[in-house]
């Protein structure tokens, strides 16, 4: 059976082989008035009692819907497609006579299908499927309305294709951004502004908007932060709440605004619960769209390790140039001190060296005496080095500085002159 001997009568077939819905018409108005087509019979049987609508009629009805719809009969194969159809294929014709379930990728999808399309059939109330379809040879996630109608003497099922393909898509991205966000070593939140605030307004009432942004969402290592296990315990919490918004941070936020909202960062000093200190980098960027200020997000660190690790550095460090600078000044006085014991021995050597020159000054001109000098036991004359004996006084005289003058002791006065001198008188 076609859709031909479905929806047209037995002598009009013999005389038109297309059907009247599919037979173009001058018509004064696209408009459907759907009184005139569903009887109060809708809400007895479950179905839509199409026995009294005309087949030029069901025709518009079918293509005005701007949704994807096919019509199916008891056998589950497909009687008709809309044109709304070709946005998955290049014509709605190749889908004509295929089997309802042929059309999902998967066949547990299939068998799914056609179970709910019998169910359809038999109770004749609305049923709902979704899965991934390959249609025309491009794979979309869809959801199917299936809706049981009456056409004249047949039953059949309309099923209105909803493409889900990009929401699936977005949902996965959220849901790979979410487990992303949720693995993330930092705190990440989001702020939303209810409502949204205009960058055109003064930065002190975006400000104040901003204080005011609720937390929408965001993951553990946030709420973690903040005291808490999961994210929902501080869903609503106010942006001032958990951000500085004292007179200190006033004028980061004032150059926040005024730059449009970029990512920029700053560092607090905060105290939790238990009176610990603990150190956090903060980084802001807003959620602008059209001029529009529709959140931020924010990103929170714990840096307290880092900045325990940089004051244990800093101290060190500090400490270290103490001791340079002890040490610097020990070497320089030590290096003082070794200059003028240089200086003062120089000063010794220099000197040194004078009393040197003046002693080999004074050497050479003093004679010396030295060694065993033979002399004569009777007239005491000395020999010389050349053999020669020479008179004491010559002799000294040669070899020294001194000189002699003569005179005569007392023995040998009484001796050479004893008329002139006697040894009482000697004495």
């Amino acid at each position: 059976m076609t859709v031909r001997d479905i929806l047209m009568p037995e002598d009009e077939h013999k005389v038109d082989l297309e059907p009247d819905f599919l037979r173009q018409t001058e018509v004064t108005t696209q408009s459907i008035d759907l009184d005139s087509l569903f009887t109060k019979d809708v809400t007895n049987s479950g179905s839509f009692d199409l026995r009294h609508v005309g087949n030029v009629s069901f025709g518009r009805l079918m293509e005005a819907i701007p949704i994807p719809t096919l019509l199916i009969d008891a056998t589950q194969s497909i009687l008709f497609a809309n044109h709304a159809t070709e946005k998955f294929c290049t014509e709605a014709s190749v889908l004509v006579g295929k089997h309802f379930s042929s059309l999902f990728d998967k066949s547990e999808d299939g068998l799914d299908a056609a179970s709910t399309l019998k169910g359809v059939f038999s109770d004749r109330r609305t049923q709902i499927v979704e899965g991934v379809m390959r249609i025309g040879g491009n794979l979309r996630w869809c959801r199917i309305h299936l809706r049981a109608v009456r056409f004249k003497s047949q039953r059949s099922v309309l099923a209105l294709i909803e493409d889900l393909t990009g929401e699936k898509r977005q949902a996965l991205i959220n849901q790979k951004y979410h487990q992303l966000v949720q693995i993330f070593p930092i705190g990440i939140a989001e702020f939303i502004l209810i409502p949204p605030i205009s960058l055109e307004s003064t930065a002190q009432h975006i400000l104040q908007a901003l204080s005011a942004a609720k937390l929408h969402g965001g993951n553990c290592e946030f709420a973690k932060i903040h005291g808490h296990s999961d994210i929902d315990e501080m869903k609503g919490t106010l942006l001032a709440r958990v951000f500085p918004f004292g007179e200190t941070y006033l004028h980061f936020y004032h150059t926040w605004i005024k730059s449009g909202l970029p990512v920029r960062s700053f560092e607090t000093e905060e105290t939790n619960a238990e009176g610990q200190t603990r150190y956090f980098e903060n980084a802001l960027v807003g959620n602008v769209k059209n001029d529009l200020m529709l959140g931020v997000w924010t990103m929170k660190q714990d840096i307290t390790g880092r900045k325990e690790s940089e004051q244990a550095l800093r101290a060190a460090r500090d400490k270290l140039e103490e001791r340079v600078r002890e040490r610097t000044a020990e070497l320089l006085t030590a290096n003082q001190q070794l200059i003028m014991e240089i200086r003062d021995r120089r000063r010794a050597e220099q000197e040194l060296e004078k009393l040197v020159g003046q002693l080999q000054e004074a050497l050479t001109k003093v004679k010396t005496l030295s060694g065993l000098l033979p002399i004569c036991a009777s007239c005491k004359k000395i020999r010389d080095d050349r053999g020669y004996w020479t008179q004491v006084e010559v002799y000294v005289r040669e070899h020294s500085e001194a000189d002699f003058t003569h005179s005569i002791c007392p023995d040998c006065a009484v001796k050479l002159y004893p008329e002139y001198f006697n040894p009482k008188t000697a004495e």
